[in-house]
């Protein structure tokens, strides 16, 4: 079950900031987070590989 934590962070984060952009409290872009910070999702998975087979 602690497997899929990161997992779920982030996809709890990511419906919330598209819930919150569709609702119109939040004015940003979408693709521009996307195209921006598409590495921090490969560094945030690598990392909790990394800890997994540490552990």
């Amino acid at each position: 079950m602690n497997k899929s934590i990161g997992l779920s962070i982030i996809l709890i984060i990511s419906g919330i900031i598209f819930l919150l952009d569709n609702l119109g409290f939040l004015d940003i872009s979408i693709t521009y987070l996307i195209k921006t910070y598409w590495p921090v999702v490969l560094i945030w998975i690598g990392l909790e590989k990394l800890y997994r087979d540490l552990k």
